[in-house]
């Protein structure tokens, strides 16, 4: 079990937070990071809300500089994360995207 959720990974989030997560993460899908940006700003209140908002986020920026480098080939792959985390959020299941999850992890937690 990761020692960074402060909540327990089998309890349910509320549905105020299953949305504002589906929100980030699907989001992105037409806004792309101005979506989970919002949702970071607005719901720093919840820990494990603005971790995975901050991750989306981070995603975003992270695909879009790898799509200018591609010239846009990598953006589709980036934007199937963004859907598979909206589901899992949908499902009320924690999700961590790969090397933005640590980033975002220490940000919101510390250390």
């Amino acid at each position: 079990m990761d020692t960074y959720r402060s909540y327990d990974l089998y309890a349910r989030p509320s549905a105020q937070d299953r949305l504002a997560l589906v929100i980030a993460h699907g989001g992105t899908v037409f806004a792309w990071f101005f979506a989970p940006l919002l949702v970071y700003l607005l719901r720093r209140d919840s820990r494990e809300v603005a971790c995975e908002a901050l991750q989306s986020l981070l995603w975003s920026l992270l695909g879009t500089c790898v799509s200018l480098a591609t010239c846009g080939l990598a953006l589709p792959v980036f934007l199937c994360w963004h859907v598979i985390a909206a589901l899992r959020a949908l499902d009320g299941v924690p999700y961590e995207y790969p090397l933005v999850g640590d980033v975002a992890r220490r940000h919101v937690y510390g250390g």
